[in-house]
Parts: C-alpha cells; structure tokens; sequence
C-alpha cells in the first residue's frame, strides 16, 4: 500500500477523528525528501493494518510551516490517537525510521535471507549500481544493499553537468534512479536496509542488515562518503535550527537571509553559488586566501554582487540562543576575532569515508578510506571497493561509474577461479 497524498483538511480529519498515523512534511523541491522516498513506500507497505502512511506538501500553502511547527524538511511525525508524540528530521536511512517507530508501535518481524548471491553490493551509489547493471548483464545472482534510495550523495545534487550524455545536464536523483532502474531491468534485485555487521574473512561472505542477514560470494563495497562537520560546540544540536549541510536541500529556507558558507571546495562554491539566488546575503568562510574551487566558479562567485568573501578564517564559535543567530570567525594568520550576523551555516569543508565497519577487516589509509587501486580489489580476495570510499585521485560521478565496471570485471574472475 503506497503512501497517501494528503493537504491539510486531511491532516486535521486524521487527528480529529483520533487516528494513528505517520506523516512525512516534504515539498518537491527537497532533494532529501525525495531521496527518502523509497523507503517510506516500504515504511507504508510494512506497517500496512498498523497505521496509516500518509503525506503533506508543505508548498500548498507558505502558512503550513509556522501553523505545523515544521523548521526542516523532511519531517516525518507520528501522531498516536490524533496527538503528535514524536518527529524525526530527514532520516538518513530506513532502518532509521524504523529506529524512530520502535518503541512506539508493534515490532515488524524481518527474516534472514539464507540464499547466497553471486555479488552483494553495499551502497546504492553510481559505483554501486553501475556494479549491479554490469553483474546482472554478465548473468550474476546480485543483490544492492542501499540503506535509502538511489544516487548516494549524487542524489543531493540539483544539477550534474559534467556526466557524458546529458547536454543539458540531468538533477543527481533522476540520474541515480535510471541508474537503479536500468541495473534492475537485468535482474539485480535491492534492498532497503542498514548494514549493521560485515564478516569478509568467511565465505560466503556475511553481512548483517537491519532487515536480515544476507551472503555473498563476492562484495563489492561502495560506501561512498559522507558530509564532514566543523566540530564546533553547539553544531549537532543546531542542526534544522540554522545548521545545514545541503544548499539545495535547505536553501529555501534562507530566502532573503543572511547565511555562512564554510569551505573552498567545487561543493562549497557549487552551494554559494545556489544560495546566491536565494538569500540576500552569502558570505564564504575559508581558511585559504583563494578557493580551491575549479576555476568555472571563480568568476561567477566573484561577480555576485551580495557575495563576500572572509579569507583565513574558521568558524571558532556558533553564536545562538534557540537557533543560530551567527558565528565568532578567527583569522588562521593574525588570531583576530570577529563576529557577524548570519540566520544559517551551510557546512562544505569535504567528505569523511563511511568505513566505520570495516575497520580491522580491511585496510583503510590514513584518511579512512579503503586502500584499493585500479582494479578495484582489496587485500581480502573477492572483496573489492568502488567510488568515493576507495583511494583514488579524482572522486566524481563518472570515475564511481568506471569503479564499478572494473569491480565486476575482477569478482567474474575470482567467481570462475573458486567455481
């Protein structure tokens, strides 16, 4: 049973009428929104007899925001017997919203898939479902295990123009799922699920899910990597109250505000840039006198008129009270403290391998990334890495893709090496 769309005379029916119900608050332009959307069909189809799943675009009206209390989205709120007893922000996986609804509502049962597959692949990334389209065409029993949806970071991005074949671009959702959708119309099969626990010494190897446990005679990792924080007092709790890490995601929120970039990567200019259409004012925090941006964002950045730019700096504090009200920046060379207003900090200072379980299974470099080279393959036979986790020179959408390509191409061989 798929999620019911709903506007707010339904929402109010439900909770005068006493029922029990989770509602996701999403508008269309949220790419988060989108991306947890996979999974909140299967929340809808799990909890199906439990209570009722249902959805509210907060773009039907601008009142919706102040009147429901909603700050970020998506806001997934679950309300028991018509009174709202819990909310959860932009969940980052299914097992996640899960997390959320145990406690608060009967316990789904899940079963452990005891079939083992000839290639499991961890991460529903670029890399990882090339992987799967390439597996499947080659006639290998696949299975991707993607604890969301489709696209990994990729499907935060408004706009990719730098992947061959798309003249006018194409948004990182819609390519991550045609990248899904193509690698299952040859077979491969996918999963919502969290991995909780790896095995890769064994064979098959195992993994452990939030929805089971599942074997694998080859595994292809491709766990992508995720935002870095700042590290600043205050940050996580300021997150959804003037704290983001998604420009495209959250910048609606900051139309004809003051915000703070932090950083001088492409993704910290990419986000300025967003933002520059969108606040009044965006000021750009780096610790360097110049961007280490490409030069393609140089010279718009430099020609927006409400973009300012603070060189040698970091952020030394988060100033606020109930939500961020500004920060206190440190020049990196001089030691001077100053402080200035802003409504938001969009944090873009790089990426931080999601590796977590691996270590002591796999040899990670200093940095936390998987040491693979070119071919893909780890120092554990049948176990290989693709797209951003791996040590590589250039982490982008088209060098996950060719990862993934190559992965197949080595676990072929292992596969006819151990028949």
């Amino acid at each position: 049973m798929a999620a019911m769309n709903i506007n707010y005379k339904g929402l109010s029916d439900l909770i005068e009428n006493k029922k029990t119900f989770l509602v996701d608050f999403w508008a269309p332009w949220c790419p988060h929104c989108r991306k947890i959307n996979p999974a909140y069909e299967q929340i809808a189809e799990q909890y199906a007899g439990v209570l009722e799943v249902v959805k509210l675009d907060m773009d039907e009206d601008e009142k919706l925001w102040e009147a429901l209390n909603v700050e970020l989205i998506p806001t997934l709120r679950l309300y028991v017997d018509g009174e709202p007893v819990a909310s959860t922000v932009a969940p980052e996986s299914k097992a996640a919203i899960d997390e959320f609804l145990s406690g608060l509502l009967p316990e789904q049962k899940k079963q452990t898939d005891e079939h083992v597959y000839d290639a499991v692949i961890v991460g529903g990334g670029p890399g990882g479902y090339t992987a799967a389209l390439y597996a499947a065409r080659a006639g290998l029993d696949t299975l991707v295990i993607e604890k969301l949806s489709a696209g990994g970071q990729m499907a935060l991005t408004h706009q990719i123009d730098n992947y061959p074949g798309f003249v006018d671009g194409i948004g990182g959702y819609e390519l991550g799922d045609q990248m899904k959708r193509q690698a299952e119309r040859f077979g491969a099969k996918t999963v919502n699920a969290q991995v909780t626990g790896v095995d890769l010494q064994v064979n098959p190897k195992k993994l452990d899910t939030s929805e089971g446990t599942f074997y694998g005679k080859t595994v292809i990792l491709a766990t992508g990597a995720n935002p870095r924080e700042l590290g600043v007092d205050g940050e996580r709790e300021l997150v959804g109250r003037g704290i983001a890490y998604c420009a495209a995601c959250d910048g609606m929120f900051y139309k004809g505000k003051t915000v703070v970039v932090v950083g001088g990567g492409n993704s910290a200019a990419a986000d300025a840039l967003l933002l520059s259409r969108i606040a009044e004012k965006v000021i750009i925090v780096h610790r360097r006198d110049t961007l280490r941006a490409t030069k393609v964002y140089h010279e718009p950045l430099m020609k927006a008129e409400n973009v300012e730019f603070r060189w040698n700096s970091v952020v030394a504090e988060l100033l606020h009270e109930n939500r961020l009200t500004g920060v206190r920046l440190k020049n990196v060379q001089t030691g001077e403290e100053t402080e200035i207003q802003a409504d938001g900090v969009f944090v873009s200072v790089g990426r931080k391998p999601a590796t977590e379980l691996f270590a002591g299974q796999i040899e990670l470099d200093q940095a936390g990334y998987i040491v693979a080279g070119e071919t893909t393959e780890t120092r554990i036979p049948g176990v290989y890495a693709v797209g951003d986790v791996r040590t590589k020179l250039l982490r982008q959408v088209v060098t996950a893709v060719a990862d993934g390509a190559i992965a197949v191409h080595m676990a072929e061989e292992f596969l006819a090496a151990h028949a």
